[in-house]
């Protein structure tokens, strides 16, 4: 029997290996040359991979439950990576990704029991606290107090990337750019995070 994944396998050697373009080829003889460094959760239903479809080759990718940027530390897989992706990948963005619906930021709001789990998403609590004097204000249900969450997650995340040394780095060199998005499951859309309005606008 096969297995699962391989169906999708074949669709994708179908593509980049026996088409027109046989893209991955080419790649695999030139190098890749990706601009965009993409920091998601580990949510089967927000990959983007997935959800934007790119060509092989146009983004580095790196996973992490609520799409949760910690503050800097030296020697972990994402200062790692960032490292990689800027000095020798030359990256022209860095996209933090979060997404409506995750149970990750479910699980910092409702204090789920498990300890694993826990240890990793409190980091951001302080985005949950911010979430909340918001809603505070508004009178939130539940459910909003969640999505107002998610959004402080991201928005917290871009603060923390700012304490890589190489994003410091590049910025001050002006060669990367940090983008905030919001992937909305249920709408279907991509929102981005606007300086001037504070809030989160569709893409077009």
């Amino acid at each position: 029997m096969t297995h699962p994944l391989l169906k999708g396998f074949e669709k994708f050697r179908a593509e980049n290996y026996e088409s027109g373009s046989s893209l991955m080829p080419i790649l695999t003889e030139i190098g890749q040359y990706p601009d965009y460094f993409v920091i998601s959760c580990i949510d089967s239903r927000s990959d983007p991979g997935t959800i934007f479809r790119p060509d092989p080759g146009t983004f580095l990718a790196h996973k992490a439950m609520g799409a949760i940027v910690r503050p800097y530390k030296k020697g972990t897989a994402l200062a790692a990576a960032l490292q990689f992706a800027i000095e020798h990948n030359e990256i022209k963005e860095i996209i933090v990704l979060g997404h409506t619906g995750c149970g990750a930021i479910k699980a910092l709001v409702e204090k789920i029991d498990d300890d694993e789990i826990l240890s990793f998403v409190e980091v951001a609590k302080a985005g949950l606290e911010k979430a909340k004097r918001n809603c505070d204000a508004i009178m939130c249900t539940h459910d909003e107090l969640l999505r107002h969450t998610e959004e402080q997650i991201v928005l917290e995340s871009g603060q923390n990337l700012r304490t890589y040394p190489s994003v410091v780095k590049a910025q001050e060199g002006g060669k990367v750019a940090i983008r905030l998005w919001l992937f909305d499951m249920g709408a279907g859309k991509v929102l981005e995070y606007c300086a001037e309005s504070k809030e989160f606008t569709p893409l077009s």
